[in-house]
């Protein structure tokens, strides 16, 4: 797990010609798949009044200020159900920092670090597609900082909300879609659903591990089985980015205590075809799933009770 970890980090950090730190933003995918609701919406209102309320991050105890805009639903994807109109809250912008005086000749001025990402300051006539919490505590949802809104007006915003919906529709019944005649449907809902179960929460805290429902588990780790595990396999741009079966293995996060045993990779010869290092790993994960894995039930991350 810890080396699955860190090559996450490596994939999300990366450092540019002119930039010194660079965050990417979590495809609008996974953006749906972690989001308790996502809805298509557009903000009819900024209400007058800011609301103090406690951060959502473990631990937190200092109120900050939100300031709260109304959303009328004009679609919902997933998780608000019932709903016209829905309350998000933001914070509102920070002041950039005042960048440091030169300290004398010769002295290079310290160059200001570059704030976080901010969930962005929301204003009226604004439709967008939006990933949103609900705040613990406050009488409004939030919008996690690495899963920003998708302005649907846009050329690659309406792409993006097209792959959303092939997401959403297996969240609404993923029992429905792992057993689609479609291998590629089955292959997607079972990515898409292992990403869902071993996400951890948007704003940190404990977590602990609870089995999934048998059925459902051994419909996802057979489409997985179905899928081609070869280097060759590339994930498709859009919602197909989670339909790759080697990363949903690796998410499941097998160890010693489920009888697994990572394979034995060969050296790779001069002068021979390279070793598919996937190919070998499905090879060793179905002789897995027939022995010691034939009960095995995949677990979800849950906050810690």
């Amino acid at each position: 797990m810890r080396k699955f970890l860190l090559a996450t980090a490596a994939l999300v950090l990366g450092v540019g010609s002119t930039n010194a730190l660079m965050i990417a933003i979590r495809p609008a995918p996974q953006r749906a798949i972690t989001a308790e609701a996502v809805v298509v919406g557009k903000v009819t209102a900024i209400e007058k009044d800011t609301v103090e309320a406690v951060p959502p991050f473990p631990g937190a105890k200092e109120k900050v200020t939100y300031r709260v805009a109304v959303v009328k639903i004009e679609s919902t994807l997933a998780g608000a159900d019932n709903l016209t109109h829905i309350k998000i809250g933001t914070q509102p912008p920070q002041p950039a920092p005042v960048p440091a005086p030169p300290g004398g000749p010769g002295v290079r001025p310290i160059r200001p670090i570059r704030p976080g990402f901010q969930a962005p300051e929301l204003k009226e006539g604004q439709e967008m597609l939006f990933f949103l919490t609900k705040h613990p505590s406050a009488d409004f949802y939030i919008i996690p900082n690495m899963s920003l809104p998708v302005d649907i007006k846009t050329d690659a915003g309406k792409k993006e909300l097209e792959a959303v919906k092939k997401v959403t529709e297996v969240l609404t019944d993923p029992m429905k879609a792992l057993k689609s005649d479609k291998a590629d449907t089955r292959l997607l809902a079972a990515t898409t659903m292992v990403t869902k179960y071993r996400s951890y929460p948007d704003f940190g805290g404990e977590v602990e591990q609870a089995a999934i429902a048998a059925d459902e588990s051994k419909l996802i780790l057979k489409a997985l089985v179905e899928a081609d595990w070869s280097n060759k396999v590339r994930p498709a741009p859009g919602a197909d980015v989670f339909a790759n079966p080697i990363n949903a293995f690796y998410q499941l996060g097998l160890s010693e205590q489920d009888g697994w045993a990572q394979p034995a990779f060969p050296r790779p010869q001069p002068g021979q075809p390279p070793v598919d290092f996937n190919a070998l790993t499905k090879e060793a994960f179905v002789k897995w799933l027939d022995g010691p894995g034939k009960d095995y039930r995949i677990k979800k991350l849950v906050p810690k009770k």
